[in-house]
């Protein structure tokens, strides 16, 4: 089983949902991009910082504090003999390439599921991360699709059990 699992992908589409799954189901410990920069931004996870794309909280001086921070604790997990799973967007190449240079042999799971669904989700969720349907857009305008890198692929919105199958098929694989 990897040691080392990146749930990425544009919000909405059940990152955080599947990390939760590998978190319970495999003891992978979940390391959580949103956690990260409220606690780097000394904001409770539970306050909102919702702000207009690339702004507040979400500049690209944050992110790459945020980036930066999630793969160190990463590689510290690692040390302990632990797997680690990491949950944020990787929206961008260097962002991913960060992960490759730093741990060996990560898997990356690229979360895709259907946009009317993923409107549905970001409209009524309660949850650490600000990402609403707007944002979401400007995350699909900005997404460096990772052409030529080593990914897989995990729909979900399809049922749990699905999902589950598709998680233990895609980590023994690997």
């Amino acid at each position: 089983m990897k040691r080392v699992v990146v749930v990425f992908g544009l919000s909405g589409t059940g990152k955080s949902f599947v990390a939760r799954i590998l978190h319970e189901e495999f003891g992978y410990v979940w390391i959580r991009s949103d956690e990260i920069r409220k606690e780097l931004a000394g904001i409770s996870p539970e306050q909102s910082a919702r702000a207009p794309f690339g702004e507040g909280i979400y500049t690209e001086e944050m992110t790459s504090r945020v980036y930066k921070e999630m793969v160190r604790r990463a590689e510290d997990v690692i040390r302990e003999g632990k797997r680690v799973v990491l949950d944020a967007t990787f929206l961008k190449k260097w962002q991913r390439d960060l992960v490759r240079e730093r741990v060996s042999d990560p898997l990356f799971i690229l979360v895709q599921c259907d946009e009317k669904v993923v409107k549905k989700r970001l409209g009524k969720r309660v949850d650490v991360s600000d990402a609403d349907f707007g944002i979401y857009l400007r995350q699909k305008e900005s997404f460096e699709k990772p052409l030529g890198e080593e990914v897989k692929e995990l729909s979900t919105d399809r049922p749990v059990d699905d999902i589950l199958s598709d998680l233990k098929d895609l980590l023994e694989d690997c």
